[in-house]
């Protein structure tokens, strides 16, 4: 008994020293404390909140539809004009844009221009070496004193009817040779300069002083910008759509510029390789202008100022059936409305429907992905 005793008291001591080590009366512990007896509060709290949102929404059903309204944005249509283009790269050309070679193999002595020159038609550009044909002409002209000499005193001889008419003709004839190979000893000469067959400016080049050139061998380039025009090749597929006299809308990327055009020439004849055929547009000399730039050339192949036009992307396409989403307002709620509609062209992100719609119908530009025909929404 003593024994049981002794151990009871042992346990008794134990769950005294326990409870005091639990006890924290120091300020850390207290505001422990209190931590933990706001946190059960807010639990309590965010029970009860839930409890009576769930009950809140059961009773009230105009929460619930407006929860349901799917927000969008319209706009109202109208009619207003339409015109497609067709698209197509061109370039600028000049008409007097040209290679000039010699006509004759040599050595280039001189050089007579710079690019950047002005130069008229006609005009020496440069000069092949014709030593030995100079030489050749100052024997040649040397014969023809003498042969003149003779031919005179023959003629006097027989107009004095002395000596025979063979001596006569022969001196006459010798003489008249000797002419024409002067004129055309000039000729070749005259070969020997590298002329412009052109006014304009020198653009290039191509040759050095001391190289030698041959026919064919382009030596300068030179170039008339007053009379430019841009040149494409357009698709067979547009060959009844694009005719002389349709009016262009020329772009130039590099400079950033627009202007107007109208075609002046189509050709008649489709190109079997590439299956396009060729046309030209007029366009006004400027200094800005280069031939061989590109130029993008938009050409009118329809236009209407009385057409109902809609944002290609807001176009569902379900099989062969295209539709768009309209708001209705029905017994005081805005619906949407899924309609049927025609398309016709599109361009530059614009599709004009042809059927389906009207003016004053008020499509769905914002929001239309994610609504089906009756489906409740706020504007």
């Amino acid at each position: 008994m003593k024994h049981l005793k002794k151990i009871s008291l042992l346990l008794v001591f134990a769950i005294m020293a326990a409870s005091c080590g639990n006890s924290d009366d120091s300020p850390l512990g207290k505001k422990k404390e209190e931590l933990v007896k706001l946190k059960d509060e807010r639990k309590k709290l965010n029970e009860k909140i839930g409890k009576l949102e769930t009950e809140i929404a059961k009773l009230d059903t105009t929460a619930a539809s407006r929860s349901k309204a799917k927000l969008v944005t319209v706009k109202a249509l109208s009619f207003q004009s339409f015109t497609n283009y067709v698209e197509i790269m061109g370039r600028v050309d000049a008409d007097q844009n040209t290679n000039v070679s010699p006509e004759i193999p040599g050595t280039l002595q001189r050089i007579f221009v710079v690019v950047g020159q002005n130069v008229s038609i006609g005009q020496t550009l440069g000069e092949i070496d014709n030593t030995v044909s100079e030489v050749g002409m100052n024997e040649l002209k040397q014969q023809i004193e003498f042969a003149k000499i003779l031919y005179d005193k023959q003629k006097n001889l027989w107009e004095q009817n002395i000596g025979s008419e063979v001596q006569y003709l022969t001196a006459k004839n010798n003489y008249e040779s000797l002419q024409k190979r002067l004129a055309t000893m000039n000729q070749q000469l005259g070969m020997a300069r590298i002329k412009a067959p052109i006014s304009g400016i020198v653009d290039e080049v191509y040759v050095k002083t001391g190289q030698t050139v041959a026919p064919g061998m382009p030596c300068f380039r030179i170039v008339n910008s007053n009379k430019l025009k841009i040149k494409a090749d357009v698709a067979e597929s547009y060959a009844g759509k694009i005719k002389k006299g349709n009016p262009v809308r020329l772009y130039f990327p590099d400079l950033g510029r627009e202007s107007d055009g109208v075609v002046n020439y189509t050709s008649k004849v489709i190109d079997p390789i590439n299956r396009a055929f060729k046309i030209e547009i007029p366009l006004a000399s400027s200094v800005d202008f280069k031939p061989n730039m590109l130029v993008k050339i938009k050409i009118v192949d329809y236009s209407t100022d009385k057409a109902i036009v809609v944002p290609v992307n807001t176009i569902r396409n379900v099989g062969e059936k295209s539709y768009v989403m309209i708001a209705v307002e029905t017994n005081g709620k805005i619906k949407a409305v899924k309609k049927e509609v025609t398309t016709a062209l599109t361009y530059d992100g614009q599709t004009q429907i042809t059927e389906g719609l009207s003016a004053g119908d008020n499509l769905i530009t914002v929001g239309y992905q994610e609504l089906e025909d009756g489906d409740e929404i706020k504007l």
